[in-house]
């Protein structure tokens, strides 16, 4: 049975039916994610909690499209990512979803404004509107007076909102975020989840796993728990 997760309009935005992904390891078959089902409406800031090894980033890779279930299927709206080839895929990972994972991942000879500026290039925004774009991406995460430092010149939680700024760049419908505040001190992980959360309320559906449930809790507007790959409620 899907878990239900409503909010605003209460219209499932996202779809996951029965999905399970297995790998192999030598001769044994490892089930990272055992038929999780549920619902997600447009506009909800979903956490998903659970302990090391419970499948929470196998199942935000899936969602991303950066990899593919065994098993089952994954909904955004009337489109079924199964059916959807490496281009159209790469398509979907561009436009309707960003991406922040716990290591920031920026390019370290690039300045903050470079760092965003640089996914807006690769979707073909000319050099005038990326600039503009980039700078009102940087300045909605509070980075404005920082977008030409290096990643090396900035905070850890500094950092990680100039990832968040690029994984808005193309304006995606839906924001995954990857331990977001994994490698990021008490405070300035609250500063990032108020970050998420103001992102949220604009209307954009926040995907976000974390470790940190008592933090996350306070930001989202539900939580899930997965425990050896199912879906759990009630259990923290």
């Amino acid at each position: 049975m899907a878990v239900p997760l409503s909010h605003g309009t209460g219209l499932a935005d996202l779809r996951v039916e029965a999905v399970s992904k297995e790998y192999r390891m030598g001769a044994r078959t490892v089930k990272a994610l055992d038929c999780v089902s549920m619902e997600v409406a447009a506009g909800c800031f979903l956490g998903i909690v659970g302990r090391s090894g419970s499948g929470k980033s196998t199942l935000l890779n899936l969602l991303a499209g950066l990899d593919r279930p065994s098993s089952g299927a994954i909904w955004f709206g009337n489109q079924n990512l199964s059916d959807l080839d490496s281009d159209a895929l790469a398509r979907h990972r561009r436009e309707a979803v960003g991406i922040v994972f716990q290591s920031f991942y920026l390019i370290p000879t690039m300045t903050a404004l470079q760092n965003v500026s640089l996914a807006l290039a690769f979707a073909g925004v000319s050099a005038k509107p990326r600039h503009e774009r980039a700078m009102q991406l940087l300045a909605q995460v509070g980075l404005a007076d920082r977008a030409d430092h290096r990643p090396a010149e900035l905070s850890g939680g500094e950092q990680q909102r100039v990832a968040i700024a690029r994984a808005m760049a193309n304006n995606p419908r839906f924001l995954l975020a990857d331990e977001p505040t994994g490698n990021l001190d008490s405070r300035t992980s609250e500063e990032i989840f108020l970050v998420l959360r103001r992102l949220n309320e604009e209307g954009r559906t926040v995907i976000c796993i974390s470790h940190e449930t008592d933090l996350i809790s306070q930001y989202a507007d539900r939580l899930v728990v997965l425990k050896d790959g199912r879906l759990v409620t009630g259990e923290f």
